[in-house]
């Protein structure tokens, strides 16, 4: 049975660009930041359903029109979102003092254009609340713990967030989560079931991957994180990587993300404490670039405190490169294909990501003799478990489910 599916969520022009038939160069860049989206609408297309697709970008609120291209049988909605949460946008509240009720409506008339059989909405915010509204039968993909974000991030916005998502919680009907940790976090706002579905993977990123059949000769690491906060908790990995390259010099570690590029709050917190020597600052960097720069690499290093799954972590995994993260960080042991009682022979070595000395251990002990191991661990598991077929055909699963149950809610 073929279907017309909308997803609805951060969607950015460049990741669907080659969906659509016309120059995209001078469209909206759309919402940036999950890759994800594009690889699961590109492989629901392959597989032969209509696609209609809506996400926001706050350039349109100049002019307040939504921005609609199309492929074959693909359409693309971007719809005009406000740039400030809180300050007033001409003669509108900032967009947290109404809990998103601009984009929510832009979004909402997007969806009733549309007409899709049923709406994915990604997050549990302002696309989920849309999708709900819509009176659509409904997918909604949780991609974060929003209590857990609020605790590391106990600021009026994060507790704004925190509550567009219980209130999705209340009203929707249909929910995943993208791993057995977030299902679980999330469970008991809800009486619905949440089914685990994993983030796909990009084909060209498991194309590029390749098991590394020998220990490197060079030590590259590297470092991905999107933003200077607590949860990411970057400093005591660049005070572990300090601590390393006083005794071996030819270390580099290579830093990716926002607030990780040249001048910015990464570089100059390391610039105080004397940190620099053998860092690379690359700063927000476009996804296919990221992947080519990580493929050179010999070692991811994450050390973010907790995680619902981590699409960086998967997509190392499946490039070939061993992994050290924290023991602790939520998803992550899941991801890499560690269980409770075993710490070796396998993608990641886990650790206190908390302290500078743990983590010299783990790097130092991801570089022995098992790194053959580890990087074909990663590279099978990311396969088996993360690739786009095996999550589209999940996703199909759950959108059926879905339609089945509205219909007999109907009847």
């Amino acid at each position: 049975m073929k279907m017309h599916i909308g997803i609805a969520g951060p969607i950015a022009t460049e990741h669907v660009a080659d969906l659509l038939a016309c120059d995209t160069s001078t469209m909206p860049k759309g919402y940036t930041g999950a890759p994800l989206t594009g690889v699961l609408i590109g492989d629901l297309l392959k597989q032969g359903h209509k696609v209609s697709a809506f996400t926001t970008d706050a350039s349109l609120y100049s002019n307040l029109e939504t921005v609609k291209a199309s492929g074959l049988n693909f359409d693309l909605y971007i719809c005009p979102a406000r740039p400030r949460a809180w300050r007033f946008n001409k003669n509108r509240l900032g967009r947290a003092m109404d809990g998103f009720a601009y984009e929510r409506e832009q979004l909402l008339n997007a969806i009733n254009m549309a007409k899709p059989d049923i709406i994915h909405a990604h997050w549990t915010y302002e696309f989920a609340l849309a999708a709900i509204k819509s009176g659509l039968p409904h997918l909604i993909t949780c991609h974060d713990a929003p209590a857990v974000i609020l605790r590391y991030n106990p600021c009026p916005y994060r507790s704004v967030r925190y509550l567009m998502a219980r209130s999705v919680f209340n009203k929707g009907q249909h929910y995943s989560g993208v791993s057995p940790y977030l299902a679980a976090a999330v469970q008991h706002y809800t009486k619905e079931p949440i089914a685990v579905v994993p983030n796909p993977l990009a084909d060209f990123v498991l194309a590029s991957g390749r098991i590394r059949s020998s220990r490197p000769t060079t030590k590259r690491i590297g470092l991905i994180c999107n933003g200077w906060d607590a949860r990411k908790n970057p400093k005591p990995s660049l005070q572990a990587f300090d601590k390393l390259h006083s005794t071996q010099p030819t270390l580099e570690l290579h830093l990716f993300g926002f607030d990780f590029g040249a001048g910015e709050p990464a570089q100059q917190w390391c610039q105080k404490q004397g940190l620099l020597t053998g860092m690379v600052f690359h700063g927000a960097t476009p996804h296919k670039q990221l992947i080519e720069h990580l493929n050179d690499l010999d070692l991811l290093l994450h050390p973010a405190l907790e995680e619902t799954f981590c699409v960086v972590i998967a997509e190392a995994m499946a490039l070939g490169l061993p992994i050290v993260a924290g023991r602790h960080s939520g998803a992550v042991p899941w991801v890499v294909g560690i269980d409770d009682t075993t710490n070796n022979r396998c993608s990641a070595v886990l650790t206190d990501v908390t302290d500078p000395d743990a983590i010299v251990s783990a790097i130092e002990e991801a570089f022995d003799q098992n790194y053959p191991e580890r990087s074909a661990s990663g590279y099978a598991r990311a396969r088996q478990m993360f690739s786009t077929g095996v999550i589209t055909e999940s996703y199909i699963a759950l959108y059926r489910q879905v339609l089945l149950a509205n219909r007999k809610l109907i009847l």
